[in-house]
């Protein structure tokens, strides 16, 4: 695993978009960027993690990790694949959640996936114009600032990074309270219902489900700074 926080200054010349899960769906995604313009010479896109499984183009997520304006958290589906990946357990886990892609490669393919999902971190922090946004896979617990919770990430708290990447508590409603010391924070891994974006506090939760059909699921592409705007009582632009 490579450091478990990486943190991005400010970009001061262009945009910077937060993706929700993407499972594949990497066709959504182009798309999206297309429609909003996307410019990779100067604008970033940063994903809550969970680029494959389920939808139909998992495969191209390694050419997507290789572009250096594309960077995204570990998801739990990339973290399973790293803990035992020859396991009879994991491949009944694949084969129940959509990895029946990770059969048909061969592999050096396998260990080329393996290489680039250890390098994934739990969390980012990005610097914007309005303040920082924190990213991670699925939430940051209960009583824990963000700075305490990078610290626990970065020592390698289990807990801690259990949470990160499986806990459903605030998707659930079972946590309500915002994250203190970050201004926003973004995070995927639940499924929220009717393609609608849920905050809850400083949290935002952007995993509309891109890998269902319509009109069930999209992905969401939304802009870092217009968080800012969103949380002030406007309305955010949020690409589907």
């Amino acid at each position: 695993m490579s450091d478990a926080v990486q943190r991005f200054a400010i970009n001061a010349t262009g945009r910077d978009f937060a993706v929700g899960d993407i499972h594949g769906c990497f066709d959504q995604l182009q798309a999206a960027l297309e429609c909003l313009r996307f410019d990779p010479a100067r604008d970033r896109v940063f994903v809550t993690g969970d680029l494959v499984d389920r939808g139909p183009r998992s495969q191209e997520a390694l050419e997507w990790l290789g572009r250096p304006w594309f960077h995204s958290c570990l998801g739990n589906h990339e973290a399973m694949r790293l803990g035992n990946p020859d396991t009879h357990e994991l491949a009944l886990w694949l084969l129940l959640n959509g990895g029946k892609w990770w059969f048909a490669i061969d592999a050096t393919a396998r260990e080329q996936f393996l290489a680039a999902f250890a390098r994934l971190p739990y969390a980012l922090e990005v610097e914007t114009a309005r303040g920082r946004v924190g990213i991670v896979h699925a939430d940051v617990p209960a009583q824990f600032s963000w700075p305490k919770f990078l610290h626990a990430l970065a020592a390698g708290d289990p807990e801690v990074r259990e949470a990160a990447l499986w806990s459903r508590l605030r998707a659930d409603g079972l946590l309500v309270a915002p994250v203190a010391e970050i201004e926003q924070v973004v995070c995927g891994h639940t499924i929220i219902p009717d393609r609608k974006v849920r905050t809850v506090a400083n949290v935002w939760l952007i995993d509309t489900g891109a890998y269902l059909l319509p009109p069930s699921g999209a992905l969401t592409v939304v802009s870092l700074n217009e968080l800012f705007a969103d949380a002030a009582g406007k309305s955010a632009p949020r690409h589907r």
